[in-house]
């Protein structure tokens, strides 16, 4: 496989803002009800709350892109301006995968990857579907590329003074 062959590709999911939608939603029964009772043709107002939450969500998940490499994770963030950072899986010094119950439930969660690269030491891989085997994938490529390369990563010792 060569290093620039993508392994997986992954965006925040929509599942993610399924709360913000659920809440736009009550808001604008509440505003098509409370407009009816005074005008009843201004009720489809109570449309925009939920249309502005659903075109955020859009933005938002447009506005982020993971992906995983043989040899490294690219994150891909911004609408108008990009911003792509790297980080070299053989730098990376844990993977940690973070889920609360309801992410358990609709299986959503954040990756977290610590690295000693200068520029991004800790990324956050947020709120995508199936965090669990993206961790997994990511943990096995970090192993892989630390057997290639020959990589030991040397833990910082406390210094004793004497």
């Amino acid at each position: 496989m060569s290093s620039d062959s993508l392994i997986c590709e992954r965006r925040i999911s929509t599942k993610a803002c399924l709360g913000q939608q659920i809440a736009a939603a009550l808001l604008g029964v509440g505003i098509a009800v409370g407009m009816f009772a005074f005008f009843p043709p201004a009720a489809p107002i109570g449309l925009l709350p939920w249309g502005v939450a659903f075109i955020w969500s859009k933005m938002l998940r447009a506005g982020y892109c993971y992906r995983l490499f043989q040899d490294r994770l690219e994150i891909e963030t911004g609408l108008v301006s990009r911003k792509i950072e790297n980080i070299e899986l053989f730098r990376v010094r844990d993977v940690g995968l973070q889920q609360g119950v309801l992410g358990r439930v609709l299986n959503i969660g954040d990756v977290l990857v610590h690295s000693t690269d200068t520029t991004a030491a800790d990324l956050h891989v947020k709120a995508i579907d199936d965090p669990r085997e993206f961790y997994q994938q990511l943990r096995d490529l970090v192993t892989q590329s630390r057997a290639a390369g020959r990589t030991v990563i040397m833990e910082d010792a406390p210094r004793f003074q004497q």
